[in-house]
């Protein structure tokens, strides 16, 4: 019996392994992604929050940290967008609707701009974003 139990533990080491693996690559799928730079939803019918984006501005950075923290609370009510203000596509999208890098362009179902969340100003902390949210938002 005890030549049995030796034989099979090896496989028991690698099935736990094999079991732990494929639950952390559940773990991951089902992760957060980030946020898509698909703008074409906007007037689709869903509200729409275009976070206006420079990976090497400070205000920029904590902006997009506090939508992150922020986003899931509105999930099934707002589409997040990126404009990245480092390529010409979101360069022009920002300069279109008068917005500045770390900025929130908000936009309501019918695609009509609502306003713009200066990230230095109007979105300090994630209870002034959620706020800003709310109001133009009218949640």
């Amino acid at each position: 019996m005890s030549d049995a139990k030796k034989i099979n533990k090896p496989w028991s080491k690698w099935l736990t392994l094999l079991l732990i693996i494929a639950a952390l690559a559940f773990v991951v799928v089902k992760l957060p992604r980030g946020f898509s730079e698909d703008l074409s939803v906007i007037g689709q019918g869903k509200n729409v929050v275009v976070v206006v984006h420079d990976k090497e501005g400070v205000q920029s950075m904590n902006l997009m940290s506090m939508v992150n923290k922020v986003r899931g609370e509105y999930a099934d009510r707002i589409e997040f967008r990126v404009a990245d203000a480092n390529t010409r596509e979101g360069l022009a999208f920002a300069e279109k609707h008068q917005a500045s890098s770390a900025s929130l362009i908000l936009f309501a179902r019918d695609g009509r701009r609502l306003g713009v969340v200066n990230g230095e100003s109007g979105a300090q902390d994630q209870d002034a974003l959620r706020r800003a949210l709310d109001e133009a938002l009218r949640f």
